[in-house]
């Protein structure tokens, strides 16, 4: 089996799993702290918590002084990044509480965190990233821990999505070496992000994810006429249609719902299925980043501080 279909198989399967999760509130505020995916989980939980909850970055933290009245929750699947061990270690010394969030039970960060709350899935599929599944069981985890009853609605939004894709599947291009700029707003921008990441590891894409009213403030006046604009939109068709008047190639996707967690499940899973159906039309096989073994190794020794 190939890297992007262990990933299909992960996206079919989730449902099951997310619907099993079940965590208790044990903080009212608290920092997020996580990198790449992880990162963009806890910008969810920031937003959904109205701010109550903040998220950081580890690098954002290492050389900051830490809030005695503030829980630090490290979200990290494998629990062996550097920067977030690094960051709780320093926490741990100033007596702060700390939590690690992560599916590796006996990892480094679940042994110097005071507490741990596992990922519960009973089972994963064998990708080389971390997966569809768990970065949603990220998500749900985290804002179950903060307070936030999530209802067990997958299964709706997971179809809803699936047909969401496949009805914009024709209208969305993905260039083959240009930049593509994705663009939304509060949870939505968290969205992007994740999308962003996704793009690299599958296609090797340029995908840099903004606010969309941020975008506007300068990196619009960087584009190029080749460049492509994906706007992760919550009725906001007049930026649309004046940003169409410059000519662009852009994609609207329109996610609004005026309940919140089902525009923020349909948005991750509408995600996670597009990039799936473009690589099937695009005849991608193998996540392009798998490939890249250099960029691959220097990643992974920067990210895990095995240089030398």
């Amino acid at each position: 089996m190939n890297s992007i279909e262990s990933l299909k198989l992960d996206f079919e399967s989730q449902t099951r799993e997310l619907n099993k999760i079940h965590n208790e509130n044990i903080f009212d505020e608290c920092v997020f702290v996580g990198s790449g995916d992880s990162y963009a989980a806890g910008l969810i939980a920031e937003y959904i918590t109205d701010h109550r909850c903040t998220c950081n970055s580890p690098s954002d933290l290492l050389n900051s002084k830490f809030l005695y009245d503030k829980t630090y929750c490290f979200i990290s699947v494998t629990g062996k990044t550097k920067a977030n061990i690094k960051v709780a270690e320093r926490a741990n010394q100033a007596g702060v509480r700390t939590v690690a969030i992560t599916l590796n039970k006996s990892s480094t960060l679940a042994q110097i965190c005071k507490e741990v709350v596992p990922l519960k899935l009973t089972r994963t599929t064998d990708t080389p990233t971390a997966g569809f599944s768990t970065f949603v069981a990220n998500v749900v985890t985290s804002l179950q821990i903060s307070g936030i009853k999530v209802p067990k609605k997958f299964d709706v939004w997971h179809k809803k999505a699936v047909q969401l894709s496949l009805d914009l599947l024709e209208s969305i291009v993905l260039p083959k070496e240009d930049s593509i700029y994705l663009l939304g707003n509060n949870i939505l921008y968290a969205v992007a992000l994740y999308l962003s990441f996704q793009m690299a590891e599958f296609f090797g894409s340029g995908a840099m994810a903004h606010k969309l009213e941020e975008f506007c403030h300068s990196p619009i006046f960087g584009l190029k006429s080749s460049d492509h604009i994906w706007v992760l939109g919550q009725n906001e068709d007049q930026i649309r249609k004046r940003l169409n008047r410059l000519g662009l190639r852009l994609s609207y996707i329109e996610l609004y719902s005026e309940d919140t967690f089902a525009q923020l499940f349909v948005s991750i899973f509408f995600v996670q299925n597009l990039i799936l159906l473009l690589a099937e039309k695009h005849g991608y096989t193998e996540l392009q980043y798998v490939m890249m073994k250099d960029v691959l190794k220097a990643s992974s020794d920067i990210i895990y501080h095995k240089l030398n």
